[in-house]
């Protein structure tokens, strides 16, 4: 029997033929009613994974300091995150420039999911009761031309991705049908991808590949231009787990990045556990910097996130809070999970972009790896 979310994709198909693995990635995760960000608690111990501003506050108060650092330097400075997840990265900062008597008049959200709002609003009113009035849920097109910092931690690896094969030097696109079940259709694209490649200028490598999968995320363009009109003046904090172009499409990386999250534990097959399972790919972080550079940002910097926390003095933060001493044992274990390579301390990096501002950043200052890109 099909599930809910299956009889979607099928009459999907039946109406429109065909689709992209991208557009079957978006039911599978966005379906108003049926998609894995709909219809799971997919946060904490119960959920699917633990992200850096839930495993510790002091994530949040790090990026809180560069606002600190920044405000007097801007007319009317906010803060937007792009999908704030459980709400705990807003929490946090609201709590640290709270305490530091350096609060924004907006703190500004945008979220896809109905529920996570839902989430989020229940989370800041019992956390943060007497901050909550400076939190504003919008859409992109209700906010434009702010000043300040714009915050999309674990933002761009979940957005809806393309996968691609290389074979006897023909570039081909994944598709999904259905006939009774899910089928898969490789379709021979080459022009379009030889194209985006060359733009990319990585195409020389990829086209001497053969039988190598991977993914090129279409979706980077939307979300960079909606961040152009967003922003005037300021910064923006990409943070995710990724990697340089170069790192991305090693020829021993010849399956892609794509991974699945169902109860804590990963796989690598998007196309089981339908609906109920997270599904992301590493971000390309040099695609990403060239996309701003294209619309005149600055790439300000790239770097773990172990460097890009000590920059912004997560070691300082953690020393000047009070804990007994069972709390300062946890607090050392949370803060080892954010910064140590074996955890999230190298695998999530840092982008650092930056329009119409010059001023240092805290982040960027130290460690900077930006010429890899």
């Amino acid at each position: 029997m099909k599930s809910e979310i299956e009889l979607v994709i099928s009459e999907r198909i039946s109406k429109n033929g065909i689709i992209s693995f991208s557009e079957y990635m978006d039911i599978l995760l966005f379906h108003d009613y049926y998609g894995y960000y709909s219809s799971r608690d997919i946060f904490g111990k119960k959920g699917d994974f633990i992200t850096s501003p839930i495993t510790s506050s002091l994530f949040g108060a790090s990026i809180a300091n560069e606002f600190i650092n920044i405000r007097d330097s801007i007319s009317e400075p906010v803060i937007l995150e792009i999908g704030a997840g459980d709400g705990s990265l807003a929490i946090s900062i609201i709590e640290h420039l709270s305490s530091k008597k350096a609060l924004p008049s907006k703190f500004y959200i945008i979220e896809a999911s109905e529920k996570l709002i839902e989430l989020q609003k229940v989370n800041i009113m019992k956390k943060t009761p007497q901050l909550s009035r400076i939190v504003e849920w919008v859409n992109c097109d209700e906010v434009s031309s702010i000043n300040g910092l714009i915050i999309c931690n674990e933002f761009f690896d979940v957005l809806p991705t393309e996968r691609f094969k290389v074979h006897n030097e023909r570039f081909f696109q994944l598709f999904v049908d259905y006939e009774d079940d899910i089928k898969i259709r490789w379709e021979d694209k080459t022009n379009k991808l030889r194209d985006i490649f060359k733009n990319l200028e990585f195409y020389d490598v990829l086209s001497n590949y053969d039988d190598y999968e991977s993914e090129i995320n279409l979706n980077y363009e939307t979300w960079v231009q909606n961040i152009n009109k967003i922003l005037n003046i300021g910064a923006v904090f990409i943070v995710d787990y990724g990697y340089n172009m170069k790192e991305y499409f090693l020829p021993d990386r010849k399956t892609g990045t794509l991974v699945c999250i169902h109860n804590h534990h990963a796989n690598f097959n998007p196309f089981i556990n339908i609906g109920l399972q997270d599904i992301s790919s590493f971000v390309n972080f040099s695609h990403l910097s060239a996309l701003f550079k294209k619309l005149k940002f600055e790439v300000s910097g790239y770097l773990e996130q172990s460097k890009f926390l000590i920059n912004l003095g997560i070691l300082d933060l953690f020393e000047e809070r009070a804990f007994s001493d069972d709390d300062k044992l946890i607090e050392i274990n949370k803060l080892k999970n954010l910064v140590l390579p074996n955890a999230m301390g190298d695998i999530f990096k840092a982008l650092i972009v930056t329009k119409n501002y010059s001023n240092a950043l805290l982040a960027s200052r130290n460690y900077n790896r930006k010429d890899i890109l």
